[in-house]
């Protein structure tokens, strides 16, 4: 993907409705289920229908190959029994660059074969596997809300990096809330001890999708920039070269930008239903999982996302972004934002240069 020309199609699009480019970055809810009970989520108290692997490959075939990246997520992805049949069309038919996929890390060898599978069938993909851990032993199964937890993310995280293959990353994917916020810089070095190939962390927020609306989970703005202090000084410890240093430099710039956001300063520029999108399990397109406001449903469109995403409603949610202009740090959408975002792009180049 051509930055530069990303940024020009984008603003336009953004700007004045046109040209209709599909998003580049896509999130793919594949279920709504979950075998954990986690503080910071709900998820799991309203299912919803899921999508077959038939109608995923219709909309497969009209996404192209717009996507850049995608995240699967959930719910559990894995708890999907055709999840890698899932992975591997999307695979196949758009030919992603990155392909995130964040796993609570209970269900060690069924993550295993499925990542492994995948990784050596698509060698010219990315994958990134984030093993989500916010805390260590006890505490993270409290969190988790599943006796054991903590031994089963561990496990996991170990049988993923044992696969060594050239185009697997394989990370810890840590949830900043008020549960761990506490703990969190001890928590960081028993972390930086697992072998992973990269911490991240991003912050707990309440979401439409997650049903965790007024739970009080988020920390306050003094807690996070504590916290964030000690994720930008691991950064400087080991600073990266190459696509995993530019990876670093925009993760560098996300902690910054949380930490404005979250002390009331302007965000940037929301590109939801524009250049970022979430696909729900039952077909529906949400702009964004924070607000939920819905672009329409696949299935009135026969699986075509070309057809939902020029359609009036779709026209309509992305006025609604544009005229909110709302902030939050949600990661998936802000990683966008910054990539559209010339100030951010100028710093991250800084970065990379020194």
């Amino acid at each position: 993907m051509n930055l530069f020309l990303a940024q020009v199609l984008y603003r336009f699009f953004r700007a004045a409705g046109r040209p209709k480019v599909l998003p580049f970055n896509y999130t793919i809810s594949v279920t709504a289920r979950c075998n954990y009970r986690c503080a910071t989520c709900r998820i799991w108290t309203e299912p919803l229908p899921e999508m077959s692997l038939a109608e995923y490959q219709k909309i497969f075939i009209s996404l192209g190959r717009s996507p850049y990246w995608v995240t699967f997520s959930g719910g559990e992805p894995f708890l999907r029994d055709d999840f890698e049949e899932i992975a591997n069309s999307f695979c196949r038919t758009c030919r992603p660059r990155m392909v995130n996929i964040p796993t609570n890390g209970s269900l060690p060898h069924t993550a295993r074969d499925a990542v492994q599978k995948l990784a050596r069938e698509h060698r010219d993909v990315n994958f990134i596997v984030n093993v989500s851990i916010d805390s260590i032993v006890h505490q993270q199964d409290q969190i988790r809300g599943s006796r054991g937890a903590y031994e089963k993310a561990v496990e996991t995280l170990k049988e993923l990096r044992q696969l060594n293959l050239p185009n697997l990353t394989v990370g810890i994917g840590t949830v900043i809330s008020s549960q761990n916020i506490d703990s969190f810089a001890a928590d960081r070095k028993i972390l930086s001890t697992l072998d992973a190939d990269s911490l991240v962390a991003e912050i707990a927020e309440e979401r439409v999708e997650l049903k965790n609306q007024n739970s009080s989970i988020t920390p306050t703005p003094e807690q996070y920039k504590s916290a964030a202090k000690v994720l930008i000084s691991e950064m400087a410890r080991s600073k990266k070269k190459g696509a995993a240093g530019l990876v670093q430099a925009f993760r560098k710039q996300y902690y910054h930008y949380v930490s404005r956001v979250l002390s009331g300063a302007a965000g940037l520029k929301c590109y939801a239903g524009t250049a970022s999108v979430q696909i729900m399990p039952d077909g529906k397109v949400w702009a964004c999982c924070i607000k939920g406001d819905e672009m329409g449903s696949l299935k009135d469109f026969d699986y075509n996302f070309r057809k939902l995403w020029r359609s009036p409603k779709a026209d309509a949610v992305r006025k609604s972004v544009k005229d909110r202009a709302c902030a939050c740090p949600l990661a998936n959408a802000a990683y966008t934002n910054m990539m559209l975002d010339i100030g951010t792009s100028l710093r991250v180049l800084r970065d990379l240069l020194l």
